[in-house]
């Protein structure tokens, strides 16, 4: 199943550029090793095996971050899958959404230039956000219109696409090794694949936005900012300018304004989800905000799925039988998505899934969409099961929504995303 299925396959990269990348990656990639082995003797002498895991981890998020925005995105994405990725792994990988530097003003200049705008006239020097592929900054149009501008980074097409190319041929060498043969790797790095190549095409998130508008405008309180799609590059898109956007606005609302504006939020989550099918599969908190007067905004539809009707109504089902205390059929709708799920014991499987839903969710009990993924994912851990990533990702995207809207109020009940109304 292809859920990403409107972006092509990465277009052919000139040889010389995918010779120099491997040799810079290569030289990462050393680096990495010889650092490797005394920060991880560090930690096990300062604080055993655990210290030793959570420094590894984090010396490889740095070599990420060194090896450039192609793998920074590789490592948000997989950030979300700890059901294929330790937890404590899964947890430093998160903070590459935090850790973007922005362009440099040479950077940003030569990106002007590229967009080429006439109508824009003035662009501030500093960012209001910085991503891997792109930075938004606030303008000015000829006609006295604020608008907010997403540069795309100088040379990311080119840069990331011969990442990609090369990360296919290791994703092909590394599934010869014996002990990733049980592992997924091509459903999960050809997904994540396309879903950066559909971050890179502007002209398709111009078009996510327009549809998200669309399929969120019945819902009360939810604002997705209007891109302007005639001002708009290949290069560099224009949106409405909302400033009042403020990630310390929540603390200065009334609790119950919170509660009700994180309803608001699972009511579009179901409506994605469940009616329309498309899916806004990034809602950290960096792209869902609270107003003053009381709106929900989202931003960035760069990373939005249409979900295949099979993936639809299993995902549906999967809810309606968690918010029933239905165990046995979440355990085999798990199964029904899960990549050669006949390699596990499908009967312990369920009966195990069973246990874990009658402890943590349906009728009766206070439900933690974070606590009870991460129960589910240990436990497809340890029968060595792994859902397709057109199930997963979108699946994982509740479970970081859920991260989002508890920041916002905790009286939320997960398991009623659901519902046709989510509430």
């Amino acid at each position: 199943m292809n859920a990403v299925s409107t972006v092509d396959h990465p277009r052919s990269v000139a040889g010389w550029r995918l010779i120099l990348r491997f040799l810079a990656i290569s030289g990462v990639a050393l680096l990495g090793v010889l650092c490797a082995v005394p920060v991880l003797l560090f930690g096990l002498l300062t604080g055993g095996p655990k210290r030793a895991r959570r420094l590894g981890s984090r010396l490889l998020v740095w070599i990420l971050q060194l090896l450039g925005p192609t793998f920074v995105k590789f490592g948000q994405l997989a950030s979300t899958r700890k059901d294929t990725m330790p937890p404590l792994l899964c947890e430093e990988l998160s903070n590459l959404h935090d850790a973007v530097r922005p362009m440099s003003k040479r950077q940003r200049r030569r990106a002007l230039r590229t967009a080429n705008i006439a109508e824009l006239t003035q662009v501030d020097a500093k960012p209001v956000a910085s991503g891997s592929i792109a930075c938004v900054y606030r303008g000015r149009l000829a006609d006295g219109r604020v608008v907010a501008v997403k540069l795309k980074r100088p040379s990311v097409d080119d840069r990331m696409r011969a990442d990609l190319t090369l990360v296919e041929g290791m994703v092909r060498l590394a599934q010869r090794m014996p002990k990733l043969r049980g592992m997924p790797l091509a459903d999960l790095v050809g997904y994540m694949s396309r879903a950066i190549l559909g971050q890179l095409d502007f002209g398709r998130e111009a078009r996510n936005i327009r549809k998200l508008r669309d399929s969120l405008s019945v819902v009360p309180q939810i604002h997705v900012p209007a891109v302007y799609p005639e001002l708009s590059t290949e290069n560099c898109l224009l949106f409405e300018y909302l400033p009042e956007l403020n990630a310390n606005t929540p603390e200065t609302l009334p609790a119950e304004t919170r509660a009700k504006l994180a309803g608001r939020a699972l009511q579009a989550a179901s409506r994605m989800m469940f009616v329309d099918g498309f899916v806004h599969c990034d809602l950290h908190p960096g792209n869902l905000y609270l107003t003053p007067d009381e709106r929900v905004v989202i931003l960035d539809a760069g990373y939005c799925v249409q979900l295949p009707p099979r993936v639809r109504d299993l995902i549906g089902e999967f809810f309606f039988a968690l918010q029933a205390g239905n165990g046995r059929r979440c355990g085999e709708i798990v199964l029904e998505s899960a990549v050669d799920p006949d390699r596990a014991d499908r009967g312990r499987f369920v009966a195990e899934m069973a246990e874990v839903v009658g402890e943590l969710a349906g009728p009766g009990n206070r439900f933690d969409m974070a606590v009870f993924g991460d129960a589910v994912f240990t436990l497809q851990q340890k029968h060595g099961i792994y859902a397709a990533s057109d199930f997963a990702f979108p699946l994982m995207s509740l479970n970081v929504l859920d991260g989002t809207v508890r920041r916002l109020s905790s009286d939320v009940d997960f398991q009623r995303v659901g519902t046709p109304t989510g509430q």
